[in-house]
């Protein structure tokens, strides 16, 4: 949720909520260098102007009236002005009072000046001749007899409104903006939401599904994983519903491990091939059963190494992929389809040194260089071997997980075996590996997204998200590790995205490549060493070299009017490309 369109210029506590917004949330998708900042003659702080609901977009209906009151911090005997779109002065008070006879788009810019600068913004006020309520519900639900679900609804125009929910029946049931829905039989339910107001009703359904009680359940996010010969392959399951009695059971192509009894099992294959491993857990009288295919492949490690040549580039990266999670900026990356969205991404960071969003959480890029990236960190310990740029500062980090790998089958694809690099909050209680979070496309602009996760858990991406435009569906999955927000809102009333101590993309940490605390929000890199890549169960690759570098944001949070925590990326570089080996 980063906004490269404020830039700070001092270290004070009141400019951390500049930075914060710098980091977060003012971009209206009005222009991106449309808001001025200009310092005092004295060289103090300018100030600072916020909007009150975060966006600058407002909405009023025909001939009603609608006040704004910009919040305006750091302003020593200010002086305020607001203009139409022909520059015409309609106020000059801190508020704002407007009503339209028609509707439209309107536009406004408000300005103070001050004896210690001068600060603009402009603003949009959306006048509609109705606006009947538009209500959003996460399609599905699960759960199981005897428990509960919480129905929570996104609804936009809400004033005066009142709230009807009815089964499948058309009985009342609620009358509130959530429901709670208790499960007392099996089946399938229909529960739908109608919002109305003065200028008519708006509905959304969501259907229920009860399962008889909860059951083990174990599966694989991909049915395949390749590895170099030599090399082990950790066989990871997804594992849900199983309890602390819950036995496993292992074999290869038919044949038991009987000392394999964790829910992860590594298993080096003994020589190229296909290897069918099964895993069956036990709870009680319940059994889950699900298999995996490793293949080993016939080269080793050594031999898709692709040392760096003459023409090399140690900043220029191709974008493989790229997905997004719903977010303020994601609007801002071009392209019909996902390959025109990667070019788009290759020429922001190559080409001019600007941010690529990835939305709130699991929202994610993948890059590679043109050439292989040694891993130099494994024999010294204070070297990065690779570098990414995000635009972090004290007070303000937005933590991207970072996974690499191999291009072990060597067609220079990403379709390979991704490995986690180890951070900070690797083996925590409070980090979630095998994580997945579904997005529900709103049903107009400017509304909330809703999501549920794969723990029951549900809320909102609230400020100003969209899909990426090449998304045609109404809900979408991302998958990955999920790390504990530390999101705050202080005693002063700014919000604070406090850093981690080592491991994440755009994170003020540890291995942060700058001194200082970057108060200016500027585009520095956080470093990386290869020998922190890691399998699912925590042990080390031991990884020679990468190929390619997956950035994932890594928190799912939201920082009141400043949005959703997402992390940026302006680049990546490969720190020791001069120093590789010709070959392995």
């Amino acid at each position: 949720m980063m906004n490269e369109f404020w830039r700070t210029i001092a270290k004070l506590l009141m400019l951390c909520c500049i930075a914060a917004l710098a980091s977060c949330g003012n971009d209206r998708n009005l222009g991106e260098d449309e808001g001025v900042i200009t310092p005092g003659g004295d060289g103090k702080n300018p100030p600072v102007i916020t909007f009150d609901n975060g966006t600058g977009i407002y909405t009023v209906k025909i001939l009603k009236d609608i006040t704004i009151t910009p919040v305006v911090d750091n302003a020593t005997d200010p002086v305020y002005t607001w203009k139409d779109e022909k520059g015409k002065i309609v106020s000059t008070d801190a508020s704002f009072t407007y009503s339209s006879p028609a509707d439209g788009e309107k536009f406004f810019t408000f300005r103070v000046d001050a004896k210690n600068g001068s600060a603009q913004e402009e603003l949009r006020i959306d006048v509609m001749d109705k606006m009947i309520p538009s209500v959003s519900l996460i399609q599905y639900y699960s759960t199981y007899v005897g428990e509960s679900v919480t129905i929570k609804s996104a609804v936009n125009f809400t004033e005066g409104s009142t709230y009807k929910w009815t089964n499948e029946e058309g009985a009342i049931i609620g009358d509130k903006e959530e429901y709670t829905f208790v499960a007392t039989q099996e089946g399938s339910f229909n529960i739908t939401l109608t919002v109305t107001n003065e200028d008519g009703p708006g509905k959304a359904t969501t259907t229920i599904r009860v399962a008889p009680e909860r059951k083990l359940n174990i599966t694989f996010e991909n049915e395949r994983q390749t590895v170099p010969a030599g090399r082990a392959a950790c066989v990871a399951p997804i594992i849900t519903d199983n309890t602390e009695n819950t036995t496993y059971a292992w074999e290869v192509n038919g044949e038991p491990y009987l000392n394999e009894t964790k829910p992860t099992f590594t298993f080096t294959p003994p020589a190229a091939g296909e290897y069918k491993v099964k895993v069956t857990g036990t709870d009680g009288d319940v059994s889950a059963e699900a298999a995996q295919t490793i293949e080993c492949l016939q080269s080793d490690e050594t031999a898709r190494y692709r040392a760096p040549q003459a023409g090399s580039s140690s900043s220029k990266v191709t974008v493989y992929n790229l997905l997004p999670a719903p977010g303020q900026f994601v609007q801002q990356i071009s392209g019909k389809t996902e390959a025109e969205a990667c070019r788009y991404a290759e020429t922001r960071m190559n080409e001019v040194d600007n941010y690529v969003s990835l939305g709130a959480w699991g929202g994610y890029i993948v890059v590679g260089f043109d050439h292989s990236v040694y891993n130099a960190s494994a024999s010294d310990n204070n070297q990065y071997d690779f570098s990414i740029i995000g635009n972090a500062f004290n007070g303000s980090s937005e933590p991207g997980i970072v996974y690499v790998m191999q291009d072990e089958n060597g067609n220079g694809l990403p379709d390979d075996t991704w490995y986690e690099l180890k951070g900070c909050e690797t083996g925590k209680s409070t980090t979630w590996q095998n994580y997945s979070v579904t997005y529900y496309r709103p049903p107009t602009y400017n509304m909330p997204v809703q999501w549920i996760d794969n723990r029951g858990n549900t809320g909102t991406t609230d400020l100003r998200p969209a899909f990426p435009g090449w998304l045609k569906g109404d809900s979408y999955e991302l998958r990955g590790t999920r790390i504990k927000e530390r999101t705050f809102l202080n005693n002063n009333g700014i919000w604070s995205n406090e850093s981690y101590e080592w491991g994440y993309a755009d994170n003020y940490g540890e291995d942060f490549l700058s001194d200082g605390d970057n108060h200016d929000a500027n585009a520095i890199g956080n470093g990386f060493k290869i020998k922190n890549a890691i399998y699912p169960d925590g042990t080390p690759v031991n990884l020679r070299y990468i190929d390619f570098i997956k950035v994932q944001t890594g928190v799912q949070s939201q920082a009141g009017v400043l949005g959703e925590v997402s992390t940026e990326v302006y680049g990546f570089r490969d720190i020791q490309m001069e120093k590789a080996p010709g070959q392995l």
